[in-house]
């Protein structure tokens, strides 16, 4: 397929070790960190886990660098002081609460504000400091960062934009992000973002101690949901020029940090590892869905996974609900209502989401924590049941949401929860849904759906 004009070039895979020079031979042929490195560069290592981490789980790479990103000034803390980010979540910091909640999509500031300026918590759980928890994050930004670049401490971000297209400057290379794909920015790594298409907006989810993975495919088999070869890399690119003044924004323990420097941190002439910032284009995705009765469960559509020490339950996990055929027989094909013992934030990308014929619109977002109800809306239900037995194939198309999910219940950030942009009325959009319930109705074997009456079949032939 040809690459989109303005596109950069990128690597392939998930996970692999990856190698990349922007000039030829700058990469030391037979050892990490030689006497001399070509091209009179040094050499850094930047490691996403401990040294002693398991081997197929060990992190880490090499970058081959102009001037090392030790050269530069203390850090102090940044002012004015970012007010809107929290990486501790405690009671001093947010607030937890079982009520649905639902945002607006916000307004694009007025006044000129970059990522991360733009950059706000909605809720998470755990601590940065402990190494264990998340954050969920929103942005809406209106200028490129300039002069600037950020480093996340704290852990990885998941970008997911919205609206506008990211170019994003890693010490790796390049990547242009648009809507419909997502980023992932390790630990640690340098990065600057410009918007390509003016105002931008999007979600961002924040993950402590872990990194994602690829979810196991199990009963799948060896192919299906998002594959390897769809993961892009960047390659190296570097700038030389000299940039008196430039700053580090290092997030740290949730708060922001700056220090100066004469040179851009974007001076990797070459790099090799397996810890890399990338992107993944999610309309590539492969789905799997139900082709006879009933809806599958959410985690069939899991892009990314974080895991935790539990097998199988995730610190976070990333699906989405991308377009689709529904095809189940004899089914109320929208999402089943549900109580959960994970806890569910949604985004829409774009589109409208098949539970919620009003209300939520892209841009906007929803938290369903821990055991608390949630489905589909009067209007869905109601025209679902409407159409019965006469439904036909359907495919879902022009929509994209997602879901992160995790086992931590979250607390909620007190500017999330007193925000025009919370939309009070909510819980009304189940209110009138209402009884359908008769004595009457029995079931397809022909017994009567009474609660408290069970028909039993012995083992004797015949027998009732």
């Amino acid at each position: 397929m040809q690459k989109p004009a303005g596109e950069p070039e990128y690597l392939s895979g998930f996970g692999n070790h990856f190698s990349s020079e922007a000039v030829k031979g700058a990469l030391p042929r037979d050892q990490n960190s030689p006497l001399g490195c070509p091209c009179g560069l040094y050499a850094e290592q930047i490691s996403g886990t401990s040294f002693t981490t398991h081997r197929k789980l060990n992190q880490r790479s090499w970058l081959y660098r102009i001037k090392p990103s030790v050269t530069h000034k203390p850090f102090h803390p940044r002012v004015p002081r970012h007010e809107r980010l929290v990486s501790e979540f405690n009671e001093s910091t947010s607030s937890a609460t079982p009520t649905q909640l639902r945002w607006k999509p916000v307004d694009i500031p007025e006044s000129p504000t970059d990522f991360i300026d733009g950059l706000y918590t909605i809720c998470g759980a755990g601590s940065s400091f402990i190494r264990h928890g998340y954050a969920i994050h929103m942005y809406a930004a209106n200028k490129s960062m300039s002069g600037c670049a950020f480093c996340n401490a704290d852990g990885d971000f998941l970008v997911v934009p919205q609206k506008g297209r990211l170019s994003i400057t890693t010490e790796c290379g390049k990547l242009v992000v648009s809507p419909g794909e997502i980023v992932i920015l390790p630990q640690g790594f340098r990065f600057s973002i410009d918007l390509l298409d003016g105002p931008s907006r999007g979600y961002v989810a924040e993950i402590f101690g872990e990194h994602f993975q690829l979810p196991d495919l199990g009963p799948i088999g060896a192919n299906g949901l998002a594959a390897v070869r769809d993961f892009l890399v960047p390659t190296a690119w570097f700038e030389e020029a000299s940039h008196p003044g430039y700053t580090i924004v290092q997030k740290f323990g949730g708060g922001l940090f700056t220090a100066k420097q004469d040179f851009s941190p974007f001076n990797v002439v070459a790099w090799h590892g397996n810890y890399v910032p990338f992107k993944y284009d999610l309309s590539k995705f492969c789905p799997f869905n139900t082709v006879l009765i009933d809806h599958g469960d959410p985690s069939i559509n899991t892009v990314l996974t974080a895991p935790s020490d539990k097998p199988g339950v995730a610190l976070l996990d990333f699906v989405i609900f991308p377009p689709r055929w529904l095809v189940a027989e004899h089914t109320f094909r929208p999402p089943y209502y549900h109580r959960n013992c994970m806890s569910e934030f949604m985004g829409l990308i774009y589109g409208i989401y098949e539970a919620k014929a009003d209300g939520f619109l892209p841009g906007g977002a929803s938290l369903h924590s821990c055991m608390t109800p949630h489905g589909p809306d009067t209007k869905t239900y109601e025209a679902t049941i409407a159409v019965g037995e006469n439904s036909e194939p359907v495919r879902l198309k022009g929509t994209m949401a997602f879901m992160f999910e995790s086992y931590l219940i979250p607390r909620v950030c007190p500017w999330a929860l007193d925000c025009p942009y919370l939309d009070a009325n909510y819980y009304q959009c189940w209110i009138g849904l209402r009884s359908h319930f008769s004595s009457n109705n029995r079931s397809e074997n022909g017994s009567p759906d009474v609660p408290g009456t069970t028909q039993v079949l012995s083992e004797d032939k015949g027998s009732a």
